[in-house]
Parts: C-alpha cells; structure tokens; sequence
C-alpha cells in the first residue's frame, strides 16, 4: 500500500494521514477506491493542498459534477469544479458561498437527477469555533437492520424525487412553482428504494432528500408518506450516525451513493469556509436488477 488507513467505525469511516497526493497514479487511485469501499466515508487528517491539488485529485475519480449553485453564490472564478460552502459575505453583503450558517437536513447530493453523483470530496478552510459539524448514516447498515418482512415489501419499490421545489422549501434555478400539491405529478426522476452499490456489489437505501414532498410510484400518497416515515426513521437511527468534528486540515471524501449526511447550524459571528469538488456517478439500479 501506497498509504495506510486507520479503522474509524468498522464497515463505515477511515482515516489517513499520510495521503500522497503529489503522486497520484493508477496504483494509488486503484488503492483508494478498493479502502473507500470498505470505508464509505474516508477522512483525511493533517492534509496540505490547495484548490489545484483538490481538483486533481478529484478529477482522479471521474469527471467533476457541476450543480447549479456552483455557478451562482458558490462560485470559484479560478477552478469552477469548486463549490464554495461558506457563510462569508461578499463587499456588497451578497454570499459569497453556498448553504449559509443554519442546519443542513439529512440528504444525499443532487438526488433528483438521472445520475447522483458517486464522490463528494470537501477540504476545511477556515472553521468556526463550535458547530458547523457533519454527521453521515449508513444505508447499508439501515437496510440490513431492517426486518425481513420490510424489506420483501421494499422490492421493486421507487421513489419519486421531484426536482423542483429544493431542501429548503425554494424553487429550484429555472424550474416554476408547482400548481398542484400531487408530488407525483411534479418534474423529477423515480429512483430505487433499495440499490445496489455500483462498487461494491451490496444492497442500501436510497432515499434522497425532501421527505415533504416524496412519493412512491404506484402507491397512494397516504400509504406512501407511512412507508417513507419508517424508512427515515430506520435511516437515521443513531446506531449508524457517525458525527465528524472538524479540525484544521481535515478534509472528507464520502460515498454519496451509500450515506445520507447533514450539518449542524454554527454562530452566524463566526466563519466556516469549505471548498467541495463533486465526481460523476451513475444511474441507480435496484438491487435486483444491477447485474442485469
């Protein structure tokens, strides 16, 4: 091995520290994704490297994700395959990063697309001095804590993950406020329930983002909005939460095909300042079908 890796949480967080990232080659990348998919979430301690190394490195997994707020408030006019998270405010008091400073609910990233991406990779910059932490539950762990008669009924169900109302509650850049209050009628892509990880092989939960306004195909939304509502519930169990405390120099690379995560709200006084590059990913099989 070309680095180590330290067991955090068995099955779910890895640490390293010694990550060579002047000399990132087929060995290395091929290393990195074998421990990634033994740890869905990978941190980095004590890391070095500025916005041209984060982005080589990123560009290493696959081609970049660009989301539309990457071209708006969380824009980087030298590398645009980084988005800016941050609560800073620019001269004219306008953003000058994305999300802000209050709590980010559990979601995965840009679940309402065809392909989700696959890599999130998000470096600290300047950290307040509490808050601002980010916490990921394991949807391997909360499929496979599931009871068998939940899971039979789970088979060949999809989510509808409508794409034009965001996690909080806006519309989204170019889409029109909905006229119905039918989420199955609205704009947006039906995604496995359960999925089978494309690098792995293992079955997890997908679940998305926006639990106001999912539905399930073919199921009345009543019906529906109880399965969701025990699903969540199981997700984000605390038994497969696992919280990341940050600190100077630490910089995350998670699976967003296998995890949800959210972020803590910090004090507006202080500033958190994270640079986040985003890698391809591809269409979610359900379980049954991704060998197909």
């Amino acid at each position: 091995m070309r680095f180590a890796v330290r067991e955090v949480v068995d099955g779910f967080v890895g640490e390293i520290e010694d990550f060579p990232f002047d000399a990132i080659d087929r060995e290395v990348v091929d290393q990195l994704k074998a421990a990634w998919f033994r740890y869905p979430v990978l941190r980095f301690r004590n890391v070095r490297i500025g916005d041209r190394e984060q982005v080589a490195f990123s560009r290493a997994l696959g081609p970049a994700v660009f989301h539309p707020r990457q071209l708006q408030q969380g824009k980087n006019t030298e590398f645009p395959e980084i988005l800016v998270i941050s609560n800073k405010k620019k001269a004219d008091g306008s953003p000058a990063g994305d999300l802000g400073d209050g709590e980010v609910r559990w979601h995965t990233d840009t679940w309402f697309v065809e392909r989700p991406p696959s890599a999130a990779i998000l470096r600290a910059i300047e950290l307040p001095g509490q808050g601002g932490n980010t916490y990921f539950a394991n949807m391997y762990a909360a499929y496979a804590g599931l009871d068998a008669r939940l899971k039979e009924g789970l088979d060949g169900l999809r989510i509808h993950h409508q794409s034009v109302i965001d996690g909080r509650g806006e519309v989204r850049l170019g889409k029109k406020a909905p006229l119905s209050d039918d989420y199955a009628s609205w704009e947006g892509v039906d995604h496995p329930i359960v999925r089978r990880h494309a690098g792995s092989g293992r079955p997890c939960l997908y679940l998305g983002g926006d639990r106001p306004h999912q539905s399930i195909v073919g199921v009345p939304q009543p019906e529906a909005a109880a399965l969701l509502a025990e699903l969540w519930a199981a997700a984000t169990d605390a038994r497969h939460v696992w919280a990341q405390q940050w600190r100077p120099g630490d910089m995350l690379m998670w699976d967003n095909r296998c995890l949800l995560h959210r972020r803590d709200a910090f004090d507006p006084d202080s500033i958190r300042l994270m640079h986040r590059t985003t890698v391809e990913g591809e269409r979610p099989l359900a379980a049954e079908l991704a060998h197909a």
